[in-house]
Protein backbone atom coordinates (compact mmCIF):
# COMPACT_ATOMS: atom_id res chain seq x y z
CA UNK A 1 0.00 0.00 0.00
CA UNK A 2 3.06 2.35 0.66
CA UNK A 3 4.33 1.82 -2.59
CA UNK A 4 1.05 2.65 -4.39
CA UNK A 5 0.55 5.99 -2.29
CA UNK A 6 3.89 7.07 -3.11
CA UNK A 7 3.57 6.33 -6.85
CA UNK A 8 0.47 8.22 -6.30
CA UNK A 9 2.16 11.30 -4.57
CA UNK A 10 5.38 11.04 -7.20
CA UNK A 11 2.45 11.87 -9.78
CA UNK A 12 0.80 14.45 -8.39
CA UNK A 13 4.01 16.28 -7.35
CA UNK A 14 5.46 16.16 -10.18
CA UNK A 15 2.85 18.47 -11.89
CA UNK A 16 2.18 20.45 -9.23
CA UNK A 17 4.90 20.34 -6.81
CA UNK A 18 4.38 19.99 -2.75
CA UNK A 19 0.86 20.85 -1.42
CA UNK A 20 0.59 23.27 1.71
CA UNK A 21 -3.24 23.08 1.99
CA UNK A 22 -6.18 20.71 1.68
CA UNK A 23 -9.72 21.14 1.31
CA UNK A 24 -11.65 17.74 0.81
CA UNK A 25 -15.27 18.40 -0.28
CA UNK A 26 -18.25 16.78 0.71
CA UNK A 27 -21.16 15.53 -0.62
CA UNK A 28 -23.28 18.73 -2.48
CA UNK A 29 -20.57 21.13 -1.20
CA UNK A 30 -18.67 23.51 -3.76
CA UNK A 31 -15.42 25.34 -2.59
CA UNK A 32 -14.61 28.21 -4.26
CA UNK A 33 -11.54 30.14 -3.16
CA UNK A 34 -9.94 33.47 -4.58
CA UNK A 35 -6.13 32.75 -5.55
CA UNK A 36 -4.84 31.82 -8.87
CA UNK A 37 -5.32 28.79 -10.82
CA UNK A 38 -3.18 26.28 -11.80
CA UNK A 39 -4.65 22.98 -12.75
CA UNK A 40 -6.96 20.72 -12.56
CA UNK A 41 -6.36 16.73 -12.42
CA UNK A 42 -9.21 14.04 -12.76
CA UNK A 43 -8.59 11.22 -9.82
CA UNK A 44 -8.59 8.87 -13.11
CA UNK A 45 -5.23 10.40 -14.04
CA UNK A 46 -3.64 9.82 -10.63
CA UNK A 47 -1.71 6.41 -9.93
CA UNK A 48 -4.00 4.10 -7.98
CA UNK A 49 -6.53 6.70 -6.88
CA UNK A 50 -10.16 5.14 -6.64
CA UNK A 51 -13.12 7.03 -8.36
CA UNK A 52 -15.72 8.18 -6.26
CA UNK A 53 -19.24 7.20 -7.27
CA UNK A 54 -21.93 9.12 -4.65
CA UNK A 55 -23.27 11.63 -6.57
CA UNK A 56 -22.26 15.33 -6.40
CA UNK A 57 -19.08 13.45 -5.93
CA UNK A 58 -16.94 14.66 -9.17
CA UNK A 59 -13.50 12.90 -8.81
CA UNK A 60 -11.31 15.73 -9.71
CA UNK A 61 -8.30 17.73 -7.76
CA UNK A 62 -8.34 21.61 -8.70
CA UNK A 63 -4.85 23.36 -7.75
CA UNK A 64 -4.63 26.98 -7.20
CA UNK A 65 -2.20 29.75 -5.57
CA UNK A 66 -3.01 31.50 -2.49
CA UNK A 67 -0.88 34.02 -1.31
CA UNK A 68 2.52 31.96 -0.67
CA UNK A 69 0.19 28.87 -0.08
CA UNK A 70 0.19 25.71 -2.32
CA UNK A 71 -3.95 24.33 -2.15
CA UNK A 72 -5.18 21.73 -3.49
CA UNK A 73 -9.01 21.03 -3.29
CA UNK A 74 -10.39 17.74 -3.72
CA UNK A 75 -13.70 18.03 -5.21
CA UNK A 76 -14.89 14.04 -4.00
CA UNK A 77 -14.18 11.70 -1.54
CA UNK A 78 -14.63 7.80 -0.95
CA UNK A 79 -17.07 6.84 1.48
CA UNK A 80 -16.87 2.97 3.28
CA UNK A 81 -20.89 2.41 1.75
CA UNK A 82 -19.16 2.38 -1.82
CA UNK A 83 -17.26 -0.71 -2.88
CA UNK A 84 -14.40 0.48 -1.02
CA UNK A 85 -12.39 -1.24 1.36
CA UNK A 86 -10.95 1.09 4.96
CA UNK A 87 -7.59 1.73 3.20
CA UNK A 88 -9.63 2.67 -0.08
CA UNK A 89 -11.70 5.02 1.65
CA UNK A 90 -8.41 6.89 3.58
CA UNK A 91 -6.14 6.81 0.13
CA UNK A 92 -7.00 10.11 -0.92
CA UNK A 93 -6.22 12.34 2.93
CA UNK A 94 -2.88 9.68 2.93
CA UNK A 95 -1.85 11.11 -0.37
CA UNK A 96 -2.33 14.57 0.96
CA UNK A 97 -0.33 14.12 3.70
CA UNK A 98 2.92 12.84 2.09
CA UNK A 99 2.39 15.21 -0.79
CA UNK A 100 3.44 18.16 2.13
CA UNK A 101 -0.16 19.50 3.29
CA UNK A 102 0.65 20.44 7.17
CA UNK A 103 -3.22 21.32 6.98
CA UNK A 104 -6.15 19.33 5.99
CA UNK A 105 -9.95 20.65 5.63
CA UNK A 106 -12.78 18.15 6.11
CA UNK A 107 -15.60 19.43 4.92
CA UNK A 108 -19.25 16.80 4.87
CA UNK A 109 -22.66 17.08 4.79
CA UNK A 110 -24.15 15.79 8.30
CA UNK A 111 -27.94 15.37 9.95
CA UNK A 112 -28.45 17.25 12.50
CA UNK A 113 -28.97 15.93 16.17
CA UNK A 114 -28.84 18.72 18.14
CA UNK A 115 -32.16 20.53 18.58
CA UNK A 116 -31.11 23.73 18.57
CA UNK A 117 -29.25 23.20 14.99
CA UNK A 118 -31.25 24.12 11.75
CA UNK A 119 -31.02 22.72 8.08
CA UNK A 120 -28.44 25.12 6.54
CA UNK A 121 -26.04 25.81 9.61
CA UNK A 122 -22.25 25.37 9.50
CA UNK A 123 -20.94 23.44 12.33
CA UNK A 124 -17.09 22.86 13.28
CA UNK A 125 -16.17 19.48 14.87
CA UNK A 126 -14.48 19.75 17.71
CA UNK A 127 -14.74 15.83 18.62
CA UNK A 128 -16.06 12.85 17.11
CA UNK A 129 -17.31 8.83 18.06
CA UNK A 130 -17.04 6.28 15.50
CA UNK A 131 -20.09 4.18 15.08
CA UNK A 132 -18.63 2.77 11.72
CA UNK A 133 -18.37 -0.44 13.39
CA UNK A 134 -14.54 -0.37 11.46
CA UNK A 135 -11.24 1.26 12.51
CA UNK A 136 -8.41 2.22 8.60
CA UNK A 137 -5.81 1.21 11.25
CA UNK A 138 -6.80 -2.79 11.41
CA UNK A 139 -4.27 -4.79 10.31
CA UNK A 140 -0.73 -4.30 8.99
CA UNK A 141 1.03 -1.20 10.29
CA UNK A 142 2.55 1.23 7.28
CA UNK A 143 5.57 1.94 9.44
CA UNK A 144 6.19 5.05 6.94
CA UNK A 145 3.65 6.26 7.70
CA UNK A 146 3.08 6.50 11.61
CA UNK A 147 2.88 4.43 14.59
CA UNK A 148 0.21 1.81 15.39
CA UNK A 149 -1.64 3.35 17.97
CA UNK A 150 -1.86 7.03 17.57
CA UNK A 151 -3.17 9.38 20.17
CA UNK A 152 -6.28 10.56 19.77
CA UNK A 153 -6.65 13.09 22.42
CA UNK A 154 -7.01 16.22 20.21
CA UNK A 155 -8.40 14.53 17.24
CA UNK A 156 -8.92 18.13 15.91
CA UNK A 157 -6.98 21.15 15.66
CA UNK A 158 -7.62 22.92 18.80
CA UNK A 159 -4.99 26.17 17.27
CA UNK A 160 -7.07 26.17 13.84
CA UNK A 161 -10.16 25.62 15.47
CA UNK A 162 -9.92 28.91 17.12
CA UNK A 163 -8.74 30.56 14.73
CA UNK A 164 -11.57 29.76 12.21
CA UNK A 165 -14.13 30.78 15.34
CA UNK A 166 -12.26 34.04 15.05
CA UNK A 167 -12.87 34.46 11.38
CA UNK A 168 -16.23 33.61 11.76
CA UNK A 169 -16.91 36.01 14.00
CA UNK A 170 -15.17 38.43 11.98
CA UNK A 171 -17.49 37.47 9.18
CA UNK A 172 -20.52 37.85 11.24
CA UNK A 173 -21.27 34.55 9.88
CA UNK A 174 -23.13 32.00 12.55
CA UNK A 175 -20.72 28.75 13.49
CA UNK A 176 -21.97 25.85 15.58
CA UNK A 177 -20.01 23.89 17.35
CA UNK A 178 -20.29 20.08 18.46
CA UNK A 179 -19.73 16.16 17.89
CA UNK A 180 -19.92 14.58 14.95
CA UNK A 181 -20.85 10.84 14.72
CA UNK A 182 -19.54 8.53 12.04
CA UNK A 183 -21.89 5.79 10.86
CA UNK A 184 -20.80 3.20 7.55
CA UNK A 185 -24.39 4.29 5.77
CA UNK A 186 -25.64 4.17 3.37
CA UNK A 187 -28.82 4.04 5.11
CA UNK A 188 -30.78 6.82 6.91
CA UNK A 189 -30.75 6.84 10.67
CA UNK A 190 -33.86 6.07 12.26
CA UNK A 191 -35.56 7.44 15.10
CA UNK A 192 -34.10 5.05 17.18
CA UNK A 193 -30.62 5.10 16.46
CA UNK A 194 -31.04 9.38 15.72
CA UNK A 195 -32.12 9.23 20.02
CA UNK A 196 -29.23 7.20 20.96
CA UNK A 197 -26.71 9.19 18.66
CA UNK A 198 -28.03 12.27 20.55
CA UNK A 199 -27.90 10.66 23.74
CA UNK A 200 -24.10 9.43 23.74
CA UNK A 201 -23.21 13.21 23.12
CA UNK A 202 -23.25 13.52 19.28
CA UNK A 203 -24.24 16.73 17.41
CA UNK A 204 -24.26 15.90 14.10
CA UNK A 205 -24.20 12.34 12.53
CA UNK A 206 -22.54 11.52 8.80
CA UNK A 207 -21.04 8.84 7.05
CA UNK A 208 -17.25 10.15 6.59
CA UNK A 209 -14.39 12.15 8.13
CA UNK A 210 -13.89 10.19 11.03
CA UNK A 211 -11.82 7.18 8.55
CA UNK A 212 -9.65 10.35 7.25
CA UNK A 213 -9.22 11.97 10.43
CA UNK A 214 -7.91 8.73 12.23
CA UNK A 215 -5.43 8.52 9.23
CA UNK A 216 -4.49 11.83 9.45
CA UNK A 217 -3.77 11.63 12.83
CA UNK A 218 -1.88 7.98 12.62
CA UNK A 219 -0.18 10.81 10.03
CA UNK A 220 1.16 12.92 13.14
CA UNK A 221 -1.23 15.61 11.61
CA UNK A 222 -3.88 17.63 12.76
CA UNK A 223 -7.03 18.40 10.53
CA UNK A 224 -10.11 20.92 10.42
CA UNK A 225 -13.59 19.79 9.69
CA UNK A 226 -16.76 21.70 9.16
CA UNK A 227 -19.95 19.82 8.62
CA UNK A 228 -22.95 21.57 6.83
CA UNK A 229 -26.32 20.23 8.11
CA UNK A 230 -28.28 19.69 5.53
CA UNK A 231 -31.47 18.58 7.77
CA UNK A 232 -32.69 18.20 11.26
CA UNK A 233 -33.21 15.05 12.79
CA UNK A 234 -35.83 15.04 15.38
CA UNK A 235 -36.46 11.35 15.96
CA UNK A 236 -40.14 12.05 17.52
CA UNK A 237 -41.01 13.78 14.09
CA UNK A 238 -38.76 12.64 11.81
CA UNK A 239 -38.58 13.86 8.29
CA UNK A 240 -37.25 11.85 4.77
CA UNK A 241 -33.98 12.92 3.91
CA UNK A 242 -33.62 12.27 0.05
CA UNK A 243 -30.08 12.82 -1.53
CA UNK A 244 -31.49 14.98 -3.44
CA UNK A 245 -32.34 17.53 -0.88
CA UNK A 246 -28.69 16.44 0.61
CA UNK A 247 -27.27 18.17 -2.41
CA UNK A 248 -29.20 21.23 -2.51
CA UNK A 249 -28.80 22.12 1.28
CA UNK A 250 -24.97 21.62 1.30
CA UNK A 251 -25.01 23.93 -1.90
CA UNK A 252 -26.96 26.50 -0.45
CA UNK A 253 -24.50 26.66 2.28
CA UNK A 254 -21.17 26.79 -0.08
CA UNK A 255 -21.07 29.93 -0.24
CA UNK A 256 -20.83 30.67 3.61
CA UNK A 257 -18.50 28.27 3.90
CA UNK A 258 -16.20 29.57 1.18
CA UNK A 259 -16.23 32.61 2.67
CA UNK A 260 -14.90 31.13 5.71
CA UNK A 261 -12.02 29.38 4.41
CA UNK A 262 -10.93 31.70 1.79
CA UNK A 263 -10.56 34.66 5.11
CA UNK A 264 -8.81 31.95 6.90
CA UNK A 265 -6.46 30.33 4.66
CA UNK A 266 -5.94 34.14 3.52
CA UNK A 267 -4.15 34.89 6.89
CA UNK A 268 -1.61 31.77 6.14
CA UNK A 269 -1.02 28.79 8.29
Amino acid sequence: MFNKLKEAVDFLMSKVGKIDVAIITGTGIDVNLSGDGILEINYGEVPNMPMPSTKSHKGYFSFLKKGNLNVAIAYGRFHYYERYTMQEVIFLPRVLGLAGAKLVILTNAAGGLNPMFEKGDLMIVRDHINMMGANPLKGDNIDELGEKFPDMSEPYSKTYIERIKRVVLSLGIDLKEGVYVGVAGPSMETPAETRFFRLIGGDAVGMSTVPEVIALNHMGLKPVAISVITNVNKPDCMEPAPIDAVIEAAGKASGRLSLILDKFLGEGV
